[in-house]
């Protein structure tokens, strides 16, 4: 199964950084993993948004939208669910993070899941580190790692 996460802006904190790259590296071992920086790219001459831009990237996959307003999901259930569209066959899901402001409503109608880490607010740029070790932490048990105790 392919992993792909998408985040809209760059990353200017060096521990995120530092961090992006080493849950990366883990996640590489499970799946077929790709982060991706969304940024501005052209629409037919025009200048196409970051959000235009993740749709266009994500079109066809399984396209979970994180926001705080969406489902919120123990590791476990996050697991199992990460479990389950591997066992039906899916052949990418696209995780998309949003920017300091997150995505318009009409991004968020065309996700196929929005999803949440937590009630509280994170910064995106927190988020997408907590994305990604909840990414590891479920592939690991899937696969009876002990990482997760």
């Amino acid at each position: 199964m392919r992993v792909e996460v998408l985040w809209v802006g760059k990353t200017r904190l060096a521990g995120v950084a530092a961090l992006t790259a080493e849950y990366s590296r883990r996640l590489a071992r499970y799946c077929d993993f790709q982060g991706i920086e969304a940024r501005p790219g052209r629409k037919k001459g025009q200048r196409a948004s970051e959000e235009e831009t993740i749709l266009a990237r994500s079109e066809g996959n399984f396209r979970v939208v994180m926001d705080p307003s969406g489902k919120q999901w123990s590791s476990s259930e996050f697991a199992r669910f990460i479990g389950r569209l591997r066992d039906q066959g899916q052949r990418t899901v696209s995780f998309c993070v949003g920017g300091a402001d997150g995505f318009s409503r009409e991004f968020r109608d065309q996700a196929d899941l929005v999803l949440s880490l937590s009630s509280l607010v994170l910064p995106h740029e927190l988020a997408r580190v907590v994305l990604l070790e909840q990414l590891y932490r479920a592939f690991t048990m899937l696969a009876g790692h002990p990482y997760p105790r």
